[in-house]
């Protein structure tokens, strides 16, 4: 049986989700005294800056990565599945990427795309690309005489890296899944006990005392459960 208690409220007037986990720890810190020990998120919150927030603070974070790196089918050029990103090898020890036709991509440049992530560019040989009987395969939508094709390698910070090798076990799957059953709940009685489905005043300030009255509300409620089911656990020992 969960005791589930709301320790943290604030607003913000952020569309998503994406910044809050870290200082949602640090508020923590700040009201509690201390961290949790183990935070589990949606995908919203799971991100590579809060991942690597969780790892400096020491904190054992379970999330849904939404992998926006990863190197997908989602091909806006239109190109054959034999020349989408996935059918070009990757070679580690020389790091070149090889084309299908056979043609060696060097690489080129790397593009600093925050928090430690870095997308490493290959390139194919100019004189390939004009010349290749594929390029209609390759490049479909784009009639430039001086196009060449280039692949991205994303490169991961090693949080991010322990991070999805550690989602993969069954014992997280097992810990993540417990996750609607602990947040949507305090979720789904505040919309329904207290009516609030959407604030009735202007203003961050205003806003965050709304909340915090509400979840204030369930927490009391809460407590007072807990007290019952004690009383009627000891009523029940002494029978």
């Amino acid at each position: 049986m969960f005791v589930l208690f709301i320790v943290n409220v604030e607003a913000t007037t952020d569309a998503i989700d994406y910044r809050q986990l870290e200082p949602a720890l640090d508020r923590c810190q700040e009201t509690l005294g201390c961290r949790p020990q183990q935070i589990v998120a949606d995908g919203d919150y799971t991100n590579h800056a809060s991942v690597q927030a969780a790892a400096a603070r020491e904190v054992d974070f379970y999330g849904s990565w939404q992998d926006s790196w990863k190197p997908g089918e989602r091909d806006a050029q239109g190109r054959s599945a034999a020349f989408q990103s996935s059918a070009f090898s990757y070679n580690a020890e020389l790091d070149c990427f090889t084309c299908p036709t056979g043609q060696t991509m060097k690489h080129l440049t790397i593009l600093n795309r925050g928090h430690g992530v870095r997308g490493h560019v290959y390139r194919a040989p100019k004189a390939a690309c004009r010349s290749c009987a594929h390029r209609s395969e390759c490049a479909p939508q784009n009639p430039r005489a001086q196009w060449v094709r280039s692949i991205t390698r994303i490169e991961e910070p090693a949080e991010t890296i322990a991070f999805k090798a550690k989602m993969e076990t069954e014992e997280a799957r097992q810990i993540y899944r417990q996750r609607s059953q602990i947040a949507e709940f305090p979720h789904a009685w505040i919309k329904e006990r207290c009516g609030l489905r959407q604030f009735r005043c202007r203003g961050r300030l205003k806003v965050a005392m709304e909340a915090t009255w509400a979840c204030l509300s369930y927490n009391i409620t809460r407590w007072f459960r807990i007290r019952r089911n004690r009383m009627t656990e000891a009523a029940v020992a002494l029978a």
